[in-house]
């Protein structure tokens, strides 16, 4: 796990090697094991490294091709490049080193862009090919590993953060506010090819992109796509049994490390399923972290607790104090580079740092299992909908209906479905919610809100649940979680593995039918079955899963006039959208638990801390 940074261009750079050294170094906590630069005319590539596979300086980067024309800066982990190595020796292929990024580059000299399907794994690359002239960049299919790029005068760059390109081109230090509009109006977080700051992008996740400096041309392209195809015809007992060979592959090759390997556990299904199959395939239980709470708030302990006590596993908990959550929410914006809708980003920010002082630098997380296998409300909702509707394969009753809502209820609550239910069935409704809550009832006259984004270019599948799911997976909900999720542990130089978003797991998962994920009135019914044949029934048969349940809401209160203050300062995009009084009501709303407002107000005082931190003041590292 590294950070990179690169700039190609004709003639000479409108920097020198020191400034080009000095923006390297805004990245350093992504890699603070060693560090390179090498350049020849017209290029420059620097390199950050965080050495967790072969550790000796074999593993050094920008690492050159055998015959010299091909030179990478890499970030991220093929974990199937022991396989890769011996296919690539039939092949005639001898790759120097034990590290990944040798293969990843025998790899391109062998396959060129054909290589992207073989790579199972998370990655982030740019590639300099000296024949050619041509940069190559790749971003893995769900985008785990960060890429951003500016394109103008002075040259083409890319980077693992926006603050290194900012070093080198500090005009682009303003706020895009098309960008911005869109997160605080629609949630939309890095499901597009903007970033926060003005003219620097993202290379989609599942995407690469040439870049040719002599004649100033840029194409990017699609490398892989969701499935179309349904398995319509695998049943209960296939499912179960698939599901479990490919999640115990996906987590053996991820604990494949030259250093310690941990797990972030919650005492909920994913990532106690994720402990379940590290211990098949471990000499030693690792050790996992769990975030708890202050003044009572105990987060998820004693399920944690009951996870590892089930197979022998140390724990640790990682506490999130609440007279720390605001001082650190400048740097976490720092990090970030932009703002978040997840107050989770702060007990996690405490785990990682715990982590990295336990001397554990590599993590296992379940993140992307809800997005997959339907573990949000909106899920069971819609397949109830469809249900209602005779839509499914079964045959709608209404006693069927009654039977499924009871079952529902036990899981999300009354009061919860029903105000799902209403948002599903009722669009008018929802927008009404929003116009109460929401940013929409925070602007001021005037302002012009960003609709809704389109999911066209999506694969629809066959039921409401699986479009919705693909949308979620895709660009609504996931790319933001993985983006502050490699934020956070970077920020503290540990490396973060995500064994559900194995490509042949989500491929295969999006190929299976709802009623294997959604079933009886369990959500994620093939990762419950395979907790309860691993000897972690108690938790697969959990229905009050909590996440980590931030007491946020009391936190953003505790001083109401310093808070508007603080989110109307003079200067600021939200000073010059939102209406005062407006953002008093709000403020007002979450005092009195008005359902969803403290994530509205969440959002507004983390674009804040964004604005404060990395425009206002120049975004200089702490």
């Amino acid at each position: 796990m590294c950070g990179i940074l690169g700039w190609v261009g004709v003639g000479e750079a409108p920097f020198d090697a020191r400034a080009f050294s000095s923006a390297l170094g805004a990245i350093r906590h992504r890699g603070p094991d060693d560090e390179g630069v090498w350049s020849a005319p017209g290029v420059m590539l620097g390199h950050r490294r965080l050495s967790i596979i072969d550790l000796s300086a074999a593993g050094h980067q920008p690492m050159a091709s055998a015959d010299g024309t091909r030179t990478i800066v890499y970030n991220g982990e093929i974990y199937n490049y022991l396989e890769l190595r011996s296919e690539l020796a039939t092949r005639g292929r001898r790759v120097a080193g034990g590290s990944d990024t040798g293969v990843l580059l025998a790899a391109l000299d062998e396959w060129g862009e054909d290589a992207f399907a073989r790579l199972n794994g998370m990655w982030a690359f740019g590639a300099w090919d000296a024949s050619r002239r041509q940069l190559l960049l790749s971003r893995d299919r769900f985008g785990v590993k960060p890429l951003y790029y500016r394109r103008g005068p002075g040259g083409f760059a890319f980077a693992s953060e926006p603050k290194a390109l900012l070093q080198l081109f500090p005009r682009h230090r303003a706020v895009n506010e098309s960008a911005l509009l869109r997160f605080l109006a629609n949630n939309e977080l890095h499901g597009h090819d903007e970033s926060f700051y003005a003219g620097i992008h993202v290379l989609p996740p599942a995407h690469f992109a040439v870049y040719e400096p002599d004649a100033d041309r840029l194409v990017v392209a699609r490398h892989w796509q969701y499935p179309e195809e349904m398995h319509d015809g695998v049943t209960a007992g296939e499912g179960r049994d698939r599901f479990a060979e490919i999640f115990e592959d996906s987590v053996r090759l991820r604990l494949r490390s030259d250093v310690r390997v941990g797990i972030t556990l919650s005492g909920g299904l994913d990532s106690t399923a994720v402990l379940a199959a590290a211990v098949r395939h471990t000499q030693r239980p690792p050790t996992c972290f769990t975030s708890v709470y202050g003044a009572g708030q105990s987060g998820e302990l004693d399920w944690a607790r009951l996870a590892c006590e089930a197979v022998g596993a140390p724990l640790e908990p990682a506490p999130a104090p609440e007279d720390g959550w605001l001082a650190t929410l400048p740097e976490i914006a720092w990090h970030m580079d932009g703002p978040g809708y997840s107050p989770a980003v702060y007990p996690l920010w405490c785990l990682m740092r715990q982590a990295r002082a336990a001397g554990v630098p590599v993590l296992l997380e379940g993140q992307g299992a809800d997005e997959a296998l339907g573990g949000y409300p909106a899920y069971s909702v819609l397949q109830l909908i469809d249900f209602a509707r005779g839509r499914g394969p079964e045959r709608a009753s209404l006693a069927g209906i009654v039977r499924r809502f009871r079952r529902l209820a036990g899981t999300f609550s009354t009061q919860w479905l029903l105000l799902w239910l209403a948002r599903e069935l009722s669009p008018s409704l929802h927008a009404w919610h929003r116009s109460r809550v929401g940013f929409q009832s925070l602007v001021r006259p005037g302002v012009s809100v960003p609709p809704p984004p389109a999911t066209d270019d999506l694969p629809q599948g066959s039921d409401s649940v699986r479009r919705r799911l693909v949308a979620d997976h895709a660009r609504h909900v996931l790319p933001g979680l993985l983006q502050y999720g490699d934020a956070m542990s970077m920020a503290h130089s540990i490396e973060s593995r995500n064994p559900f978003l194995d490509y042949r797991l989500v491929e295969w998962l999006f190929r299976l039918p709802t009623q294997l994920k959604l079933r009886d009135g369990e959500t994620k019914w093939v990762l419950r079955e395979y907790l309860r044949a691993t000897g972690q029934a108690a938790i697969g048969n959990r229905v009050d899963k909590r996440g980590y349940p931030t007491p946020v809401a009391a936190w953003l209160v505790a001083d109401p006039a310093a808070l508007e203050r603080r989110l109307l300062a003079p200067g600021s995009p939200l000073a010059e959208w939102c209406d005062p009084a407006r953002v008093r009501r709000l403020i007002e709303q979450v005092g009195k638990g008005t359902a969803g407002a403290d994530h509205h107000l969440y959002k507004l005082l983390s674009t804040q801390a964004w604005y404060e931190r990395c425009i206002a003041t120049g975004g200089a590292a702490a």
